[in-house]
């Protein structure tokens, strides 16, 4: 990263800059909390991860095996509120597994942090990084999943490849071995739109609406009828098709269909196939009819989630141990009979289930996460390892940076002079004329503004 020594008088304005937009900050704080620019949310075992708009990302949560990215790892290392991912700004997808994370970026290359003990890191060796690593190999990825100890790329065109641990063939190649550290090809898969993984297997949807999965199929998680496992290479979910996203979870899977309605297959302890019984199946069934005009869909360790259109409510349903489901209540015991509604009035576009916490996003960027807290994973500034369950959605704690123009450096000959030009009540191109930087994000003042009013709560500025 390129480090900006300002001269005396840059450092000065920059000092000024600095006080001005804390004391903006800190009036901005009060009353509704600040949304962040957030456009994607993926939740690991006991971390989050959140994708800015600028192609940075903020981790949060359990930081043992390094996987927040901020350079540091171990027992202590916890953060209860979003942390930079040290050196990554032009991310356009993540995805987050047990204790590792991935990110597909803008050149179509990969990066991956956290735990590398069976190669999940993709980059030849074992040894795990608090920072990046760029993945062998892939040079036109579009999307990323992570699994338990595995990763896998969407690559552009539909094909897919995968890297890790190998056990219960969660890599799709064919092959027996146990792991691998550089990425292989999943066989014969060439049309996939979307990839999803979890714990031991992977699952992939096709351009025509139809999935596939592979890996561990011990409680019927692959959908295809059997409990064969494992299953080295993709095979179909059997007779499924018209569907529109997939999720899936530790031991089940989830998909949302085109006319709106969700099914699920696989292991069923606590009801989070969404049958109202704990019989597992595998093979798909209807999860709750009242399931309707779902448009996003996401599945944990024992429950799944799912947004509806209708004003962008969520819906969750399986067990509600540390108060997963969001509605308010924590029960330890027992499944939800039908689906339980997350309280609030937040109009959420996306969710993320993560083993005992859930997270979401809301159409104006901001991240709400709620159910177990243990490891900060929900982002509230703070934590108890003994037990600090939340029922009811928590708003993550708020980052404002001073990259204003989204090019992954704080400059104060860029972003110095934006803020000194929005604060002095200019507009338009009068605020970005000759002040962005060469990999700026955000070009145009409507960006600019919509930033400094949504990630850093700055008011009164020019429309």
């Amino acid at each position: 990263m390129t480090h900006f020594y300002p001269s005396f008088n840059a450092r000065r304005l920059l000092r000024h800059l600095l006080a001005v937009l804390a004391t903006l900050l800190l009036a901005g704080s009060i009353g509704a909390p600040i949304a962040q620019p957030y456009t994607q949310i993926a939740t690991g075992e006991y971390h989050t991860c959140a994708l800015l708009d600028s192609g940075g990302v903020h981790c949060w949560g359990d930081n043992f095996r390094g996987q927040l990215g901020n350079g540091m790892s171990g027992n202590g290392q916890e953060s209860p509120e979003p942390v930079r991912v040290a050196g990554l700004n032009t991310a356009v997808h993540i995805a987050a597994g047990t204790s590792h994370n991935c990110a597909a970026l803008r050149d179509g290359r990969v990066q991956c942090w956290g735990y590398n003990f069976r190669g999940q890191l993709g980059n030849g060796g074992t040894t795990q990084s608090s920072t990046p690593v760029l993945v062998g190999t892939v040079t036109d990825a579009i999307a990323v999943a992570a699994g338990g100890d595995h990763s896998c790329a969407l690559r552009q065109g539909g094909g897919i490849k995968c890297w890790g641990y190998n056990g219960d063939g969660e890599l799709g190649h064919g092959g027996s071995d146990f792991y691998h550290t550089s990425p292989v090809d999943v066989a014969g898969i060439t049309t996939a739109t979307a990839i999803s993984a979890r714990h031991l297997h992977t699952c992939a949807l096709l351009a025509s609406n139809t999935v596939k999965c592979w890996g561990r199929n011990s409680d019927g998680q692959l959908g295809d009828g059997t409990y064969v496992s494992p299953r080295r290479t993709p095979v179909d979910v059997q007779s499924l098709t018209n569907v529109s996203q997939i999720a899936a979870g530790w031991l089940h899977t989830c998909a949302a269909l085109v006319s709106g309605g969700v099914v699920c297959w696989g292991s069923n302890t606590y009801g989070m196939l969404g049958t109202g019984n704990t019989t597992a199946s595998n093979t798909w069934v209807n999860a709750y009819p009242t399931l309707t005009s779902v448009t996003a869909i996401a599945a944990g360790e024992q429950h799944s989630c799912a947004v509806r259109q209708a004003a962008g409510r969520i819906e969750c349903w399986g067990y509600n141990g540390n108060g997963r489901l969001g509605y308010g209540t924590i029960v330890g015991t027992g499944i939800t009979v039908g689906t339980a509604k997350v309280l609030g009035n937040d109009n959420f576009v996306s969710v993320s289930a993560g083993r005992t916490h859930t997270c979401a996003l809301t159409a104006a960027g901001s991240a709400k996460c709620w159910g177990a807290n243990g490891a900060g994973q929900i982002g509230t500034t703070h934590f108890a390892t003994g037990g600090d369950d939340h029922a009811v959605p928590q708003f993550v704690a708020p980052r404002c940076e001073l990259d204003i123009d989204g090019d992954g450096i704080f400059s104060a000959a860029t972003d110095g002079v934006l803020a000194a030009r929005a604060l002095a009540g200019m507009s338009g191109s009068a605020v970005t004329a000759g002040a962005l930087g060469g990999g700026a994000t955000r070009t145009s003042w409507p960006q600019i503004r919509n930033f400094l009013i949504r990630a850093c709560g700055v008011a009164g500025l020019a429309p």
